[in-house]
C-alpha cells in the first residue's frame, strides 16, 4: 500500500464543505493518474485556515530529505491550488536566488502564500494499491 499526501486549498466556506471538497479532489487526483489505482483509505490529516498557515510558513531552505516530494511539512505528492494540480514534476521553476531549496519547496511555499486568506487548507492522506491487487483481495 502506498501513501500519497495532498495539500488541498479549498474554498473555506465551512469545515464541512472543505472536507467534502477534499474528498472529491483526492478521488479526482487518483483517477487522473496514468496508472490504475484503488483507494483503500482516504482521510484528512489536518485542516486549518490559510491565514494561520501563512503566518507560520517557513522560508524555503535545504532539507535533510532529498526526495522529489519533500517539503518543510513532510512529503507532498501534489498540491491543489484552487485552479489546478501542481506536482513535483509540473511545478514552476524556483527563483534565481533559491536559497538552496528545490522547485517543489518553492511551489509549496508560493501556493500557501498565494491562497486567499479565507480559504481552508487540508493535508489529505490517500492510501492506494494497484487495482489488480485490490480486486484480488
Amino acid at each position: 500500500m502506498t501513501r500519497c499526501t495532498l495539500l488541498l486549498i479549498t474554498s473555506g466556506e465551512s469545515g464541512r464543505k472543505a472536507l467534502s471538497e477534499g474528498m472529491l479532489l483526492a478521488e479526482r487526483y487518483i483517477d487522473g493518474l496514468p496508472v490504475d489505482l484503488a483507494i483503500t483509505e482516504s482521510t484528512p490529516f489536518a485542516i486549518a485556515p490559510a491565514f494561520r498557515i501563512q503566518q507560520r510558513i517557513s522560508y524555503p531552505a535545504p532539507l535533510d530529505d532529498t526526495t522529489a516530494a519533500a517539503t518543510a511539512v513532510g512529503p507532498l505528492q501534489a498540491i491543489w491550488n484552487r485552479r489546478r494540480w501542481i506536482t513535483p514534476g509540473t511545478c514552476p521553476p524556483s527563483p534565481m536566488d533559491d536559497n538552496g531549496a528545490t522547485e517543489w519547496q518553492w511551489a509549496h511555499y508560493n501556493a500557501v502564500l498565494q491562497a486567499p486568506q479565507e480559504s481552508l487548507m487540508l493535508l489529505w492522506d490517500i492510501f492506494v494499491v494497484p487495482m489488480n491487487q485490490h480486486m484480488a483481495a
